[in-house]
């Protein structure tokens, strides 16, 4: 995150090149922020001496004695996974009210900018979530076409046309070479060439009683 602080006015500014002042900052709970810190006079960025220490403190209020969230050091990040985070969010709020203010030592020199508003919100992501669990489609399954014993479920042209299929009961085919080469238990199969019924076991077709003739089928 870039913040822009205008160093003769010692306020946060939105750009560069920009003299409006930054009127708050929005950070989220459980972010680790890596800060880049741009000093800016007179409309153009501006580089500190050698040997600057900038230090970058959230608090709720001028009062407390600890901060929320402090980032220092020659790579500033802003931790906002604190336990004082954690514990000014145990009840669950949207998000909270805090102060961010940027300190900068220079030798000679300590400054502060004017304190800004910041709001820390509440994370809705926290990493412990399951994966939601989607809306059954109310489509039925074949088997569920097939028994039909379900009015809550609808059926797709496909389901409808197996639904169909499984109903009738004699198949004909032109010869015994042309069956499926896997039957099903409640179906018979006729052969075209000499009327004769099959019955499919499981694992093989047999000739069950009885012919019917094609012709009249």
């Amino acid at each position: 995150m870039k913040l822009f602080i205008d160093r003769k006015k010692r306020e946060f500014v939105k750009s560069a090149a920009s003299n409006v002042a930054l009127d708050r900052l929005v950070l989220k709970r459980r972010d680790l922020v890596p800060l880049e810190y741009i000093f800016v006079e007179n409309g153009a960025a501006v580089a500190m001496p050698a040997g600057t220490a900038i230090t970058c403190a959230l608090k709720l209020s001028f009062t407390d004695a600890n901060f929320l969230a402090l980032a220092s050091g020659g790579s500033p990040t802003l931790n906002l996974n604190t336990a004082p985070l954690e514990a000014a969010f145990s009840t669950g709020k949207a998000s909270l009210p805090a102060l961010i203010e940027i300190r900068w030592t220079v030798p000679g020199e300590t400054t502060r900018t004017a304190t800004l508003k910041a709001e820390v919100q509440n994370s809705v992501i926290i990493g412990t979530e399951g994966t939601p669990q989607a809306m059954p489609d109310g489509k039925s399954s074949e088997a569920e076409a097939i028994a039909g014993t379900d009015n809550e479920k609808w059926m797709t042209p496909l389901r409808t046309s197996q639904a169909i299929e499984a109903a009738q009961i004699v198949y004909q085919y032109s010869s015994t070479s042309a069956f499926p080469v896997s039957g099903r238990l409640n179906r018979l199969y006729l052969a075209a060439d000499t009327g004769n019924i099959h019955r499919w076991t499981g694992t093989t077709y047999t000739e069950a009683p009885g012919t019917i003739d094609a012709g009249t089928f």
